[in-house]
């Protein structure tokens, strides 16, 4: 699978620039995109059609169970009180966790449903574990290809690691 790292993660060096053949350890994975209620369908990771080709993405559909859903929330100067900016809860998709970030509110995710969340895939901010007090959903994955992307970020292709 095809996911982004931003431009401000490689100039941190959090994580190391990957290399194909590199190893990216205990690094996170979430969906940003729209989550919705899933029928017979299997869990499951499968790439769909992008219907933005100038985003530069691969988008996926990944299928599981959900957990608590949380309510995010932004801190604007502005208005000087927090904006709700979507929810967030982690997909189980057989044996993996992903987090998940989408536009509608915590309570539209029931805990333990089947969920099917659409969108891309980028890696969580090695910041947000505790600054966000996020479920620990962080893995090994093997990287297959890097892509330079022309705004600074890269896109990496990550597969499990095979042990032994």
């Amino acid at each position: 699978m095809w996911v982004r790292v931003l431009e401000w993660m490689l100039v941190e060096k959090v994580p190391p620039r990957p290399d194909a053949g590199s190893l990216l350890r205990s690094v996170g994975v979430r969906l940003h995109g729209v989550a919705t209620a899933a029928d017979a369908t299997p869990d499951g990771v499968v790439e769909v059609p992008d219907p933005d080709s100038s985003t530069h993405r691969s988008v996926y559909a990944l299928t599981g169970t959900a957990s608590d859903a949380q309510d995010f929330w932004t801190n604007t100067k502005r208005w000087g009180r927090g904006q709700h900016s979507g929810a967030e809860f982690v997909l189980t998709v057989g044996a993996d966790r992903f987090q998940v970030h989408f536009l509608g509110h915590a309570s539209d995710v029931v805990s333990g449903s089947r969920v099917t969340a659409t969108g891309g895939l980028s890696l969580v901010g090695e910041y947000e574990w505790d600054g966000f007090e996020l479920t620990d959903t962080r893995a090994d994955w093997l990287v297959m290809k890097v892509v330079d992307l022309p705004d600074g970020d890269i896109m990496v292709e990550l597969a499990y690691p095979t042990i032994g």
